[in-house]
């Protein structure tokens, strides 16, 4: 195991890292993820021995650093920096046999075992068509993977890299991460990374440290640290989260600031009866149409009840898989009540959600007008028994307005607001003393 305990680190004096403890098991992919200038490349340095820390401890497999000879440290510990090889010349054959000074005696020069460890490298990096070139003849992907191939042919039992899927397109990115974890696996080898994209430290970490200003403020395996509470705190960013349906590990969408643009303070209110996913788009198209949004009644886990909750959108909730309570109810019909339109999204309706379709009926009974998107047939989407159809129907008898289109539906909404604005102001002059 290599380890940090109570790490306080920096430059000049200054502390960059603070009070940082992490471990790193053999046979494990460790991610350490933050914000620029949250600390991570400073905490890996210390690790790798080219910074000494102000306070803490540093142990490799149980023994202080100071114990280890630099050579023998060497052998047991590889870092590949963020900065790519500098061009002297070398060929990249030659630069990825430099990750094997500390095997190599004296003159004896190079071995068959150096030469073979340099060839596996290259092929597990890819880069064994570009053998002879040189630094300046690479692109910076390219670069970055001969820079990973000098840190695997040291053979060493721990690896600490320094963002290393800089530069490289997507289909290196995700060779070279299923890589890493299946030599990590294989080999045994303990491997710490600094990464910035979330997706891919979920998908092929086994344990994730979260730094944000100097500190670790969450540790754990990916589906504990990676939830959007912790996430927007440390980004400053609202985050989406889902699950990838093939490996069942979170999947993360940063929301950008045009998901909550400023409202006019005279917006009207929508109340959105949505679930399943069917609500986000009917969010954005609402907010981006200049309508102040409300949402529920949602379960907890439910995409839509994420999408709310990043949005900032005032919504309610239910515990997950749980049908709709009293107290939901009543809250959902408060909110409504301040609402000028319910629009209900191209949601399915079971036992558990129909009392939303109740609370639309209540509305219509209470004059508020109903809109519905209705891209897909109704009774598709009823899994009630019917119940909820009867519903539905009755809805449609007493004036709801459906579309088959989400813009049809916004275009729908903004000819009535537009309409009982005019209607409004008409009456207002009309009932007007004279002048």
């Amino acid at each position: 195991m290599l380890s940090a305990k109570s790490i306080t680190a920096g430059y000049n004096h200054a502390p960059i890292v603070l009070n940082a403890s992490l471990q790193v098991q053999t046979g494990q992919v460790v991610a350490l993820l933050g914000p620029n200038g949250s600390g991570k490349t400073t905490l890996l340095r210390t690790l790798a021995r080219t910074l000494t820390p102000f306070e803490g401890e540093r142990l490799l497999d149980g023994k202080p650093y100071d114990a280890y000879h630099p050579t023998e440290f060497a052998r047991l510990v590889a870092y590949a920096p963020q900065e790519t090889p500098a061009e002297m010349g070398f060929t990249v054959a030659e630069l990825v046999m430099m990750g094997r000074y500390p095997h190599q005696k004296g003159f004896w020069g190079v071995s068959r075992a150096d030469r073979d460890a340099v060839a596996q490298a290259m092929a597990q990096t890819e880069i064994a068509a570009l053998a002879e070139r040189t630094i300046s003849q690479l692109s910076g992907g390219e670069r970055q993977r001969v820079n990973l191939a000098r840190a695997l042919a040291q053979q060493a039992r721990y690896l600490l890299l320094d963002e290393p899927t800089t530069h490289l397109d997507l289909h290196h990115q995700t060779r070279l991460m299923e890589m890493l974890r299946q030599h990590a696996q294989r080999q045994g080898v303990g491997a710490l990374l600094v990464l910035h994209d979330l997706n891919l430290a979920a998908q092929y970490a086994d344990w994730i440290a979260l730094m944000q200003a100097g500190r670790i403020v969450g540790q754990g395996a990916p589906d504990a640290v990676l939830q959007p509470e912790l996430l927007e705190s440390v980004y400053q960013t609202p985050v989406l989260r889902q699950m990838n349906p093939l490996t069942g590990r979170p999947l993360l969408f940063p929301l950008g600031q045009e998901a909550r643009t400023p409202l006019a303070s005279d917006a009207p209110t929508a109340f959105v009866i949505a679930g399943g996913g069917s609500g986000a788009a009917v969010y954005y198209a609402l907010l981006s149409a200049g309508w102040r949004v409300r949402t529920g009644v949602l379960n907890l886990l439910d995409t839509d009840e994420e999408v709310a909750r990043a949005l900032q959108l005032e919504h309610i909730t239910e515990q997950p898989f749980s049908p709709i309570s009293d107290a939901a109810y009543q809250r959902a019909q408060s909110l409504i009540g301040e609402a000028q339109a319910v629009v209900i999204a191209d949601a399915p309706f079971g036992h558990g959600n129909l009392r939303n379709l109740e609370l639309a009926v209540w509305a219509q009974r209470r004059g508020v007008p109903i809109y519905a998107l209705e891209a897909r047939p109704f009774h598709t989407r009823d899994f009630t028994h019917g119940n909820a159809t009867l519903l539905w129907n009755l809805l449609r008898q007493h004036g709801m307005h459906t579309a088959a289109s989400l813009d049809a539906l916004i275009d729908q909404l903004r000819h009535d607001a537009t309409h009982a604005y005019s209607h409004n102001s008409s009456a207002s002059r009309g009932t007007s003393s004279p002048g």
